[in-house]
């Protein structure tokens, strides 16, 4: 009975629970560009730092113009960390995954939205 040992649970990561892996296709450096040419927000960081990213309705219009191609609307989906002092990206955050997990739990959370446990019309008139 000496070499008994207790089993512990299996403790699955988190991100895989929420499907918050990395995208399917990565960031590439024309993708990385076209942010930063056609970035719309921008906000600045400490360090001479600038977070830039490309709205959905900058995107739409750019494609509008015939500037972006439709597959382009995955810009939307980068946010660019440019250090203007080396004037070199810093970092690359991609949030592709998320915004896919997110669409798929939204119809989830919908099912349990304060409207939907209001009484019918017909049971209230009963």
């Amino acid at each position: 009975m000496q070499n008994v040992q207790s089993i512990r649970p299996a403790r699955p990561d988190a991100a895989f629970r929420f499907d918050a892996r990395r995208p399917l296709r990565p960031a590439t450096p024309a993708m990385i560009e076209a942010v930063i040419r056609h970035a719309d927000r921008a906000e600045r960081l400490a360090g001479g730092r600038l977070r830039l990213r490309l709205s959905e309705g900058m995107a739409r219009d750019l494609i509008r113009q015939g500037r972006l191609a439709e597959p382009d609307q995955r810009l939307c989906d980068l946010t660019v960390v440019w250090d203007e002092a080396q004037g070199e990206v810093v970092l690359v955050r991609d949030d592709a995954r998320l915004r896919e997990a997110s669409a798929r739990w939204a119809e989830w959370d919908a099912l349990w939205d304060e409207a939907s446990y209001s009484p019918a019309p017909d049971a209230l008139a009963a």
